[in-house]
């Protein structure tokens, strides 16, 4: 024997399919060929998770990214990821400001909404660990001060 779903359940259901269809249209308009990539992508966005991108040179990863950031009205930021890229050069630093005689942080890029860490596998141990803390936490320990990334905090990673 069959169950009915709770009326709520279903009424959610349908309400995040919509949502999924609308988003997945919005990007398909600038990327083509890709369904699959797509579909992917919206899940794990809508599930507020982190996505691993794995494709050849070229072929659309940074605008797809890009892409999907303007259709959710987010901020995007992209970050190359390389042997010398230090902790501190994607999570910002506290920098002195004289006219307010005290020390500001200075965010990175990882304050931002979308980001596309492009090449992961290049960069140093500890830059990789600063990358899970945010993609994990939500959240960066600067100079033992934590900071709360903005939300959504959303990671696609190439490499």
């Amino acid at each position: 024997m069959a169950q009915t779903a709770n009326p709520k359940a279903r009424e959610l259901i349908q309400t995040v399919a919509q949502i999924s269809n609308a988003l997945m249209n919005e990007v398909a308009k600038v990327i083509i060929g890709k369904q699959e990539n797509l579909r992917r992508i919206t899940i794990g966005i809508l599930s507020n998770g982190n996505m691993l991108i794995e494709d050849f040179p070229g072929l659309a990863k940074t605008l797809m990214a890009n892409t999907f950031a303007s259709a959710l009205g987010c901020k995007f930021k992209r970050v190359q990821f390389t042997p010398d890229l230090l902790p501190a050069d994607i999570m910002g630093t506290y920098m002195y400001d004289q006219q307010a005689g005290e020390f500001k942080l200075r965010p990175g890029p990882l304050f931002t909404n979308v980001l596309l860490a492009d090449e992961i596998n290049r960069a140093p141990p500890k830059t990789q660990a600063a990358l899970l803390e945010a993609m994990e936490e939500k959240q960066v320990t600067i100079e033992g001060i934590t900071h709360k990334l903005p939300a959504p905090f959303i990671t696609m990673a190439t490499q």
